[in-house]
């Protein structure tokens, strides 16, 4: 928009609302948010973590620290942050709709995507078809309109089960230091845990190498089960996974890096083009990168075409690097 387009954004969600988990935004993340100008929104909202913790999950061994603070700013350009996914969309919402030239239309679900005038994307929205100069599919690691871009690629099951929850703040053990981000390391597994909403709430990820598939995206799950893939855990780790009532689980998926992301006037970003896993905490941060580099070279008047190329050409060996790495 503030390079003159007009742009409509179709989200399938019926509502924008305060749903999701915790993000660690590293540097790259807070660079990209700044360029779309929607840091200063969140900022505010997110913690500013003193450092890293790993710990053996056994023995609760300290095995490493990161100092983070401004050293590690200063080194990277920017700072490492961590926030809830809703405070991140509402900080996002906010800029967008502050802007002429935007509007975004809740569910509208993404069901096609009709390439056969290539210069003239048609996409297909709960039965409803609209026509585009550009269209940007931002929809996820299942992507409907990588069928009509990329039909071979497909998600590759790890053999993880991630499982997420979320806990009031005041209800952490007290000899855990809610001013840092935590990890602890068991064989197999792995528990990552900081502060979001303004230190208000913990979020935890585990992460269980063997378990048994969950079907669909965030299944229900119980503590027990939780606790079950951490037999031998310390007593300060037991109690914080103890906390929360409820969790949720997913099958951890990634794709393979592929050339092709785009097809004519149609290209996929985010998940869509380069999902994977959350151990490196880079799925957000590639997709905020993905919009400030598309944005830039869409906007340097060269063509869609010629644009699309050097934004594959650009992005593609980076996401590539994270994915694999």
């Amino acid at each position: 928009a503030r390079t003159g387009h007009q742009v409509s954004v179709h989200e399938q969600a019926s509502r924008i609302e305060e749903v999701g988990a915790g993000l660690q935004l590293g540097p790259n993340a807070v660079r990209a948010l700044e360029s779309l100008g929607a840091w200063q929104r969140l900022e505010p909202a997110t913690v500013a973590p003193a450092a890293i913790c790993v710990h053996d999950a056994a023995s609760d061994r300290s095995l490493s620290r990161l100092t983070l603070g401004t050293t590690f700013a200063r080194r990277f350009g920017a700072p490492y942050r961590v926030a809830h996914r809703a405070d991140l969309l509402n900080a996002l919402k906010a800029e967008a709709t502050a802007l002429d030239g935007i509007e975004i239309h809740t569910g509208q679900r993404l069901t096609g995507l009709d390439l056969a005038n290539p210069d003239k994307p048609v996409l297909r929205f709960n039965g409803e078809a609209l026509s585009c100069d550009l269209a940007v599919a931002a929809d996820g690691i299942r992507s409907a309109a990588r069928q009509a871009i990329a039909a071979h690629v497909s998600p590759r099951q790890t053999g993880d089960v991630l499982y997420r929850a979320m806990c009031p703040a005041s209800a952490l053990p007290d000899d855990i230091d809610a001013t840092n981000v935590h990890m602890w390391l068991s064989p197999g597994a792995h528990v990552v845990a900081y502060a979001v909403s303004g230190g208000k709430r913990i979020n935890i990820v585990a992460s269980v190498a063997g378990a048994a598939p969950v079907d669909g995206w965030n299944a229900l799950a119980t503590r027990d089960q939780v606790l079950s893939a951490f037999p031998s855990a310390c007593a300060r780790l037991r109690a914080l996974l103890n906390e929360p009532a409820n969790w949720l689980a997913w099958s951890a998926a990634d794709l393979d890096p592929f050339d092709g992301w785009s097809k004519g006037h149609a290209i996929l970003v985010g998940d869509a083009a380069h999902a994977t896993l959350p151990h490196l905490a880079q799925g957000a941060a590639m997709a905020l990168d993905d919009a400030v580099e598309l944005a830039k070279h869409v906007g340097d008047g060269s063509g869609i075409a010629a644009a699309l190329a050097r934004f594959e050409a650009t992005r593609k060996p980076r996401t590539s690097r994270i994915t694999l790495g």
